[in-house]
């Protein structure tokens, strides 16, 4: 030790204000700030515009309803933003709270914050590592740092080396010198990764959502000016002109998007949570439909993070119950390790403890880092024993045959080439050391997880495991699963910047299936090279070494008993033990997926439909087909009652899906014009026929309120005929078909309008009823035509169709 006094408490205060406390700080910003950049994003501003129109045009009953859209989706985001700071707060949580430290030659307890590079810690069995450390005496500890970096089993520590803050001692005690503290340790690099993940954390529903309203946006943008220009040029008053189409412009933009999709997503979350997995963030259900990678931690998530005995070995006329008697006989009765805990449990489960209480212990030598074995001497009557259990190579020394030691060193190899620890016991019989047998140690799989990774693999999403255990270990458990044998250490990652992604990178990932002796940033480098390469990636995790790859993961699950940090930056929770629940959740997103993906092509569709309608008609025939009112009842008609399409029953992809807007808006928009033109025809014969402007207007109104529910009929099967399974469920279809039933009694009655004859009213629901049918076929037809220019294009680029962009 370089100071036995340690540093004085002038030289700690000089340090202090260089280095700072001993915690991982976060950047604050006000939450009134946080919230009021909630209003800034695009999906809120074209609310906000929507809001601005109404209350121009004195529409308050508009502008009520409007401003209970902005404020649940405002909320809802910003609700979900504070739980990235908890990781950074669950970060700063794993600091020791309190550290033994030598300052002046005087040992006393001082807050773990106010430790500082150089200062000299004393460790103790139990105690929490409060700051990054080395040793700096010829002691030993055993330290758990399963959360730190993975390695599953506990891992010895002599003179020179490192300690990680957060890390638990099994056993030992220690002086250790600070190294680094704060943001500057191996947690706080964990800690500064989460923040830059949160930085640049930007899911693809957002930019589905973004995309759609822009796109609804300009249209509608462009179509009311036209009307405008219209309305002006026919010689209405500037007042009526304004009026008019800003209700237009309130009825197109689709305020109700946001919420409808993230009710969606909230049913789905209520689903996973019936199974006991918490979703912390929306957004991720949506993300988990169209993840094809999923990376796994090993330790605590596909294994069970608790040393356990194999299937032991014995030889010549010893039997198992033998070597266990002996093991125990040669473990600490008090402060057992790890592994003398493993072996007492599995003595006791299989009935192998009973002979050890008739032996009297004559003298017990323990474990030291330097022999790497312990011993005893005991008697039974006037038999006397001497037993001998440690590291295998050492053990084999202690065999005087030869050929029988040459034979157990084989056999030591052997298990450690399948990833397993192992300890050797042999005993003193007339003079002559002779082996008892060889106890596996491993770190097992949890029960359901090769099952889990079968079902996810047949998913068509792609299982890589990563861990900070070596080579053989990490084989051995893939082996198991039936993850794959493509393995390499993290230490053949590039390590560079992580903008600077290179290619060799990509293509090692790709292939490989397995990845060892990684530490917390390999994890983010791989998630960050899959997702800089099109992928939708989900990472689970258990640990503090995780945190970082959660948070940059498309989605991040923390699995049973993960740590507070873990948790905090991940957006799903598993409270049960086995991961059967991310097959479960990965069909629920997929569902939930189709089911967003109908409402969204159905809201399109509408939007394309009304106000194309009423743009070509004021063009062509000089007046509206509706009132101000009507644009408004459709709107509402249309967006509220949908809300129940998060009930409806919805099919469940075979293979990742995600959103193709491209798709999405030709279909989209194809229904919009037939729906156009069904409209179109309907009002000509009117106005051609004579009817009167009121009544016409009744009747547009109810077939565009009747065939408008009709359309969700078409869209929620996608690229079915609307009467294949799944069939809509009741929760949906009532609501649904209720939206036309009242639309109906309000043209019946004539409420806010003329009112019309049920003759009337059952011919035009004849009428919808065979456009419904018409639409149907278009649809499937132009499904079929763009999966055969998908094909067309894939032939040509050489890639499979599910490649090509939709």
């Amino acid at each position: 030790m370089r100071n036995e006094k340690g540093l004085s408490l002038a030289e700690v205060k000089k340090l202090q204000e260089q280095y700072g406390p001993n915690t991982i700080e976060e950047k604050f910003q006000s939450r009134t700030v946080l919230f009021l950049k909630k209003f800034m994003g695009p999906i809120p501003l074209m609310i906000e515009v929507a809001l601005v129109l109404s209350m121009i045009a004195g529409k308050w009953d508009d502008f009520s309803i409007i401003l209970v859209l902005l404020g649940v989706n405002i909320m809802v985001d910003f609700l979900q933003e504070q739980k990235a700071h908890k990781a950074l707060q669950a970060l700063k949580n794993t600091l020791s709270p309190t550290a033994v430290v030598l300052r002046d030659g005087v040992f006393s307890t001082v807050e773990a914050k106010g430790l500082v590079p150089g200062d000299i810690v004393k460790l103790v069995i139990g105690d929490i590592v409060p700051a990054d450390a080395v040793l700096v005496e010829d002691k030993y500890l055993y330290i758990d740092q399963s959360s730190i970096t993975g390695e599953s089993l506990p891992v010895e520590k002599k003179k020179d080396d490192t300690v990680y803050t957060g890390s638990i001692v099994q056993k030992g005690v220690a002086l250790v010198r600070v190294t680094a503290i704060g943001r500057n340790s191996f947690v706080g690099k964990s800690a500064n990764l989460v923040a830059q993940a949160e930085r640049e954390e930007e899911s693809h529903f957002q930019k589905a959502v973004f995309n759609i309203g822009r796109f609804l946006i300009v249209l509608s943008s462009v179509l009311v000016v036209v009307v405008f220009i219209a309305l002006m040029s026919r010689g209405d008053s500037l007042t009526e002109a304004v009026r008019f189409v800003l209700v237009l412009a309130v009825a197109s933009i689709p305020v109700a998007l946001p919420a409808v999709l993230s009710v969606t997503m909230a049913i789905g979350a209520a689903a996973l949570a019936k199974r006991n997995a918490i979703v912390s963030n929306f957004k991720a259900i949506e993300e988990l439909a169209g993840v094809d990678q999923l990376c796994v931690d090993k330790t605590g998530t596909l294994t069970k993070n608790k040393i356990a005995v194999a299937e032991p070995k014995v030889y010549g006329d010893f039997k198992v119950s033998d070597l266990f008697t002996y093991a125990m006989l040669a473990s600490e009765t008090e402060h057992k390790s790890a592994l003398e805990k493993a072996i007492h449990t599995y003595a006791l489960e299989h009935g192998l403890e009973k002979d050890v209480g008739k032996y009297d212990i004559d003298k017990f030598t323990p474990f030291n880092p330097t022999n790497k074995i312990t011993e005893v001497v005991a008697h039974v009557g006037e038999e006397v024993i001497t037993a001998v259990m440690g590291a295998p190579q050492v053990v084999a020394k202690y065999i005087d045959d030869k050929n029988i030691s040459g034979a157990f060193s084989l056999d030591v190899e052997e298990f450690a080439q399948n990833g397993f620890r192992a300890l050797g016991v042999v005993r003193e019989k007339n003079g002559v050391f002779l082996p008892v047998g060889i106890i596996p140690l491993l770190d097992p799989p949890r029960d359901d997880s090769k099952s889990v990774i079968s079902d996810i693999k047949q998913s068509g999403v792609q299982v890589k495991m990563l861990t900070g255990d070596n080579s053989a270990i990490a084989l051995f458990i893939s082996r198991i699963l039936n993850i794959g044998t493509k393995i390499i250490n993290g230490s053949a990652l590039h390590r560079g910047k992580q903008s600077e992604i290179s290619g060799d990178d990509m293509e090692i990932i790709a292939k490989t299936n397995v990845f060892a002796e990684v530490i917390p940033e390999d994890k983010y480098h791989i998630v960050d090279v899959l997702q800089k390469h099109g992928h939708i990636v989900a990472m689970t995790g258990d640990g503090v070494n995780d945190a970082p790859a959660l948070k940059k993961a498309d989605i991040g699950i923390a699995v049973s008993g993960a740590s507070p940090a873990a948790r905090s930056a991940a957006d799903i929770v598993l409270l049960d033990n086995g991961l059967s629940v991310i097959k479960d959740a990965i069909d629920n997103a997929r569902m939930i997926f189709a089911r967003m993906q109908s409402y969204a092509t159905f809201r399109i569709a509408e939007t394309i439909r009304i106000i194309f309608f009423i743009t070509l008609s004021v063009l062509i025939f000089n007046y509206s087909p509706l009132t101000a009112i009507m644009v408004i009842l459709l709107a509402l008609l249309n967006d509220i009652p949908v809300m129940s399409i998060a009930y409806d029953n919805a099919p469940v992809s075979e293979k990742p899906i995600r959103w193709h807007l491209r798709e999405t808006l030709t279909i989209a928009t194809i229904l919009g014009i037939t729906g156009l033109v069904s409209s179109f025809l309907l009002f000509y014969w009117l106005n051609v026929s004579g009817y009167e402007i009121a009544i016409i207007q009744t009747l547009l109104f109810l077939k565009l309120d009747v065939s408008g529910h009709s359309t969700l009929y078409l869209t929620r099967t996608s690229r079915k005929h609307f009467w294949e399974r799944p069939f809509p469920s009741l929760k949906f279809f009532i609501p649904a078909f209720s939206s036309r039933i009242i639309g109906t009694i309000l043209a019946a009655f004539g409420f806010f309008m003329q009112a019309i004859s049920w003759e009337a009213i059952l011919y035009l629901w004849i009428y919808s009823t065979i456009w419904f049918v018409i639409n149907d076929q278009i649809k499937v037809g132009s499904y079929k035509l763009l999966d055969k220019i998908k094909e067309y294009r894939a032939k040509k680029s050489g890639l499979k169709p599910a490649q090509v962009s939709g």
